[in-house]
């Protein structure tokens, strides 16, 4: 049950597809800079914690009623 609930996890998937790009970087020879790579981690980082953020409110506000 853990594995599908990873699969289907926005964070999951937002987090591997980041990684993708680091790991394509220097594998794919996409000749990224040090800048840019830095941007789109901290997009993802950045992205992962609002979402959870935001999932935990609604969590808070569904126990609340």
């Amino acid at each position: 049950m853990k594995l599908k609930s990873l699969l289907t996890s926005r964070r999951f998937w937002v987090s591997a597809i980041g990684l993708g790009a680091v790991i394509a970087n220097t594998t794919l020879g996409i000749n990224l800079n040090e800048e840019q790579i830095l941007g789109v981690v901290t997009i993802v980082v950045a992205w992962v914690i609002g979402d959870t953020i935001r999932e935990t409110k609604l969590e808070d506000k569904s126990d609340a009623a």
